[in-house]
């Protein structure tokens, strides 16, 4: 749980200062697991569950973002920009960190990780991704994007 909470206080200093930086080896492979944290009561689903996204990143890329009917899972698809058509469905870990603001983070086949602070008031994303490149150095970016619910 502790380790989860660093993860939040890393997504909420995204936020606030606009840069971090993440320490990756503070993560146990429990903590990386979706199905071993709570979406929160049973009863309770997440405002993304069964609806999908345009997420309109300030570079031009847009992707498609839908999320499974229990919000557990997510498949994403670029509809603008690199690999334009590319397409993968993950598991995701959502925690809510207030309102109707929830960080949520996957992991993409080929090891990308994305992992994003989603504002359903505001219509925003603040999203930090890392890759490993054809030399195996692996690097991360920050991002700033629009959300329209498309369905």
């Amino acid at each position: 749980m502790k380790r989860q909470f660093v993860a939040l206080a890393a997504a909420a200093a995204l936020t606030l200062a606009g840069t971090a930086s993440l320490v990756a080896s503070q993560a146990s492979a429990a903590d990386l697991n979706p199905s071993t944290v709570s979406h929160g009561r049973a009863d309770h689903l997440p405002p993304f569950a069964g609806h999908a996204y345009l997420v309109t990143v300030e570079t031009g890329a847009v992707y498609r973002n839908t999320f499974s009917a229990d919000g557990k899972s997510v498949t994403g698809l670029t509809v603008k920009g690199p690999n334009v058509g590319r397409t993968f469905t993950a598991p995701d870990l959502s925690v809510q960190t207030g309102g109707r603001q929830y960080f949520i983070s996957w992991i993409e086949p080929g090891d990308v990780t994305v992992s994003q602070v989603v504002d359903f008031d505001k219509h925003t994303v603040e999203f930090y991704v890392t890759s490993t490149d054809s030399t195996g150095t692996r690097s991360g970016a920050l991002y700033h994007a629009t959300i329209a619910r498309v369905s």
